[in-house]
């Protein structure tokens, strides 16, 4: 099989400690079964503490109950791993091992890339300078997805015309989010035929943080400033600003999310995924006034922590971005 990165992929390694923000609180660990089975084999008092916080959800997977706060049991006072630390990195389950990487099959190819959840992620990928370019590796498969083949190769069409689009020196950021919309739209009219619905709502900013407030959250003081920037002014000159940041913001969405249309040909949605995030961290940029380096990854981890890694949050956006909110509706917010 052959697998795609980044280019900025191998640059990532975990900071441990030095991390601003740790992805061991606030999420249940999840334990896969071959990792279960070696956690079994441990002894002593490493031995003993995994046998009694590794448990069985009610979905039937193994977790490790968390703690006060919602740290993971094995997360120490230094916020360093206390499995790493005593059985060394193989022992680690492949969800931590791969977080903040992701990965999704199409065919007879992977993709492989960063989530922007993860802060020392969120500084690598906004401090890229080279354009956007993928990496071919290649590695073993027991078994090839089934995609639709020639919908496939329209998606990766699709995707290079909206890089250039982006890439585009001699337009506005505006204007090349608006013919990204233009140009999915066309397509999802194409696909839907007369089933196509994309009628405008007038929907303001309000209707996006309704969304927002609708969401669960790890850390509920963000859910709180969300809503406050209903109160804001609305200073949408960010967008120009920093508009490297929300070209890279908006790759990412397409990069991870466009693909995934194969399977349920909705690829309006897809787009507007990465819109609905450019309209809501610009804001976030527009209440920092001028946030330095360090701010806007702190943003952008902060969004995508909290919206991207729960499904059911997930499931929130697509369900109000695909019924309530048209192209013409976003682009009138960006």
């Amino acid at each position: 099989m052959k697998i795609f990165v980044p280019s900025y992929f191998e640059k990532f390694a975990c900071i441990a400690d030095k991390c601003p923000d740790t992805c061991c609180i606030g999420w249940e660990v999840d334990i896969d079964a071959e990792t279960a089975e070696k956690y079994s084999l441990i002894g002593g008092s490493l031995g003993k503490k995994i046998k009694k916080h590794l448990a069985v959800d009610e979905t039937g997977c193994n977790v490790f109950t968390l703690c006060d706060g919602d740290r993971c049991p094995f997360l120490d006072k230094n916020n360093l791993c206390e499995i790493h630390a005593n059985a060394g990195e193989k022992a680690l389950s492949k969800t931590c091992t791969l977080f903040p990487r992701f990965f999704d099959d199409f065919g007879t190819f992977r993709e492989m890339g960063l989530g922007f959840a993860c802060p020392e992620a969120a500084r690598i990928i906004l401090e890229d300078e080279k354009p956007f370019s993928l990496i071919q590796h290649s590695v073993s498969a027991d078994e090839d997805s089934v995609v639709d083949e020639s919908f496939l190769e329209e998606l990766f069409d699709l995707r290079e015309e909206i890089f250039s689009v982006l890439e585009n020196k001699n337009q506005d950021f505006r204007s090349k989010i608006r013919n990204i919309l233009y140009i999915a739209e066309k397509i999802q009219k194409e696909i839907d035929g007369d089933d196509f619905c994309n009628e405008s709502y007038g929907r303001s900013f309000d209707s996006c943080i309704a969304i927002l407030e609708n969401m669960e959250y790890i850390k509920p003081e963000r859910r709180e400033f969300l809503k406050s920037l209903k109160t804001c002014s609305q200073d949408t000159s960010s967008v120009s600003i920093y508009q490297s940041d929300f070209e890279k913001l908006m790759k990412y969405y397409i990069f991870r999310y466009l693909f995934k249309s194969v399977y349920d040909y909705d690829v309006l949605t897809k787009v507007k995924y990465g819109v609905f995030a450019l309209i809501v961290v610009s804001r976030i940029y527009g209440y920092f006034k001028t946030p330095d380096s360090e701010t806007r990854a702190k943003i952008m981890y902060s969004f995508s922590k909290e919206v991207e890694y729960s499904d059911s949050n997930m499931d929130l956006l697509d369900e109000m971005l695909y019924s309530s909110f048209s192209t013409e509706d976003l682009i009138n917010l960006l």
